[in-house]
C-alpha cells in the first residue's frame, strides 16, 4: 500500500494517543489529533499535528468535528480510534450511570465516528481504521469488569466491521495492548466502596496490582511503533497483541486450562 499521508487520531493529548501522533508526524504525516480541551474551530495545518476539540460522547460535537474536516477537505487515509477511559471497582458498587458513561466513551464514541468516516472511505475505495482495544477485553479483569466489557464489545465490533468493509478495500485492525506506562492509572475512576460493601479490601488489592503493572509497563512509544507498523502493512492483520511475558502466558493458559483453574489463577494474581 502506498504510504498514506493523512492520519486522524482521537485522544491525542496524552498517553498512547500523543505517542502515536508524534510517531506519524515524525515520518511526514499530516495528523489531526483530538482532545476535549483543544479548540473546536481551527485551521488544519498543511503539515505536522493539528489538535482539534472533540467530545466523542456528544453527537453535536462529533457532527461539528466531521463538518470541520469536510470544510477543510481533510479526508484521513488512516483513522486511529484511541480515545478511552477506565473505571475500577466492584460491579455491585458501580452505578448504572457510570457504566453507561464508560460505554459512551469506549464504545459508542467509536461508533459515532465510524458512521461518519467510513462512507467517505468507501467512496474513495481505500482506508484503514485502527481500534485501540486491550488485552483486558480478551481476558476479563476482576474489579475492572466494565472496562473489560467495553473493550470486549469493541473487539466484536471491529471484527464485524472488517468483514463489512473488506469488499470496499478498507482495512480494519484491532491493537490489543497490555500494561503500558501511561497516565491511565492516574485517570482511572475508582468506585469508592461504601463501608457496608463486602468488596472494599479485595477491590483495593486488585487495583493495586493493576496500577503496579501499568506503572512498570512498556512505554507508550513502543505501542506507537506497532500502530505505525500495522498502518503501513501491505496486508494488515486483524489483531495485533502487545503484551509482556506474563500477559502472553495468561493468553495461552486461557486457551488450554479449564475455566475453573484459569479463574483460580487469575484471582490469585489479583490477590482476591
Amino acid at each position: 500500500m502506498t504510504k498514506a499521508k493523512n492520519l486522524l487520531i482521537t485522544g491525542a493529548s496524552s498517553g498512547f494517543g500523543k505517542a502515536i501522533a508524534e510517531q506519524f508526524v515524525a515520518d511526514g504525516y499530516r495528523v489531526v489529533g483530538t482532545s476535549r480541551s483543544a479548540p473546536s474551530e481551527t485551521n488544519i495545518a498543511a503539515e505536522g499535528l493539528t489538535m482539534v476539540g472533540l467530545d466523542v460522547c456528544s453527537e453535536q460535537s462529533v457532527d461539528a468535528f466531521y463538518a470541520l474536516l469536510q470544510s477543510q477537505n481533510f479526508l484521513p487515509d488512516i483513522v486511529v480510534l484511541n480515545a478511552g477511559s477506565g473505571i475500577g471497582g466492584a460491579i455491585e458498587d458501580t452505578s448504572t450511570a457510570e457504566v453507561v458513561k464508560q460505554f459512551e466513551i469506549n464504545f459508542f464514541g467509536v461508533h459515532r465516528l465510524v458512521r461518519l468516516l467510513s462512507p467517505d472511505m468507501r467512496a474513495r475505495g481505500s482506508g484503514h481504521i485502527i481500534f485501540i482495544g486491550s488485552i483486558g477485553g480478551r481476558i476479563t479483569i476482576p474489579f475492572q469488569a466494565f472496562y473489560s466489557a467495553s473493550k470486549a464489545a469493541l473487539s466484536s465490533y471491529a471484527f464485524a466491521l472488517r468483514m463489512e468493509l473488506q469488499p470496499f478495500n478498507i482495512n480494519v485492525s484491532l491493537i490489543e495492548p497490555g500494561d503500558h506506562k501511561t497516565n491511565f492509572s492516574e485517570t482511572r475512576k475508582v468506585q469508592t466502596s461504601e463501608a457496608r460493601s463486602a468488596f472494599g479490601p479485595a477491590a483495593a488489592r486488585a487495583l493495586e496490582v493493576m496500577t503496579s503493572g501499568e506503572r512498570n509497563g512498556a512505554s507508550a512509544e513502543s505501542l506507537a511503533v506497532l500502530v505505525k507498523h500495522a498502518a503501513e502493512a501491505k496486508d494488515p492483520k486483524m489483531v495485533y497483541i502487545k503484551g509482556n511475558a506474563t500477559e502472553w502466558m495468561f493468553i495461552f493458559l486461557h486457551k488450554i486450562l479449564p475455566n475453573r483453574v484459569f479463574q483460580h489463577l487469575l484471582m490469585k494474581t489479583y490477590k482476591i
